[in-house]
């Protein structure tokens, strides 16, 4: 895929913005922003004997579906994906732009991390994002990653489904600019 990156200051006004409801927590003290590890210590045994996080990714909170550990796209994910405009924090528009280009079904969801600066096994914070499935059903998610989570716990959810594209103000679109 080719990534995009801002040029000359500009990015797109219309697009999904981040919010801060993409960002749920397992309790209080998870926090929103500081050290997150994703794939959670101990996965994948932690995901039926770590109480908290089950809960977490349960009915009562993420209302999970499916959980998968992903890696980034192989060689031949990305050769295929190659002439799809790819915006590193964009994941909805990015699943978007592959299902266009290849009909890959688009799986909504989120990413979940532990809080690395906690009690281990006892703070979780999920960040909302969209990848998509290829035909034989494999995920797979082209959004860029951090350099230390290559490997991603990803939970498809029915709380996943709402969001939309917005106009952003002059100082989002200005923000973003700067990060890219």
């Amino acid at each position: 895929p080719r990534v995009e990156r801002a040029s000359g200051g500009s990015v797109s006004m219309s697009r999904y913005w981040p919010e801060p409801s993409d960002v749920r927590r397992s309790n209080e003290s998870a926090a929103a922003a500081g050290a997150l590890a994703s794939p959670p210590k101990g996965w994948p045994g932690c995901f039926s004997s770590n109480a908290a996080l089950k809960a977490f990714m349960g009915k009562k909170a993420l209302n999970g579906k499916r959980v998968r550990l992903t890696g980034t796209p192989s060689a031949e994910d990305a050769s295929k994906a190659s002439a799809v405009t790819i915006v590193p924090d964009d994941p909805f528009g990015n699943a978007e732009r592959v299902q266009a280009a290849l009909g890959w079904a688009i799986v909504k969801g989120f990413v979940v991390y532990e809080c690395a600066d906690q009690a281990e096994g006892t703070s979780f914070v999920a960040h909302l994002r969209w990848w998509n499935a290829r035909e034989s059903g494999v995920w797979v998610d082209f959004t860029p990653r951090p350099a230390d989570a290559q490997q991603m716990v990803l939970l498809e959810s029915a709380h996943a489904e709402a969001k939309t594209k917005k106009e952003a103000s002059a100082a989002t679109a200005e923000a973003a600019a700067a990060r890219l």
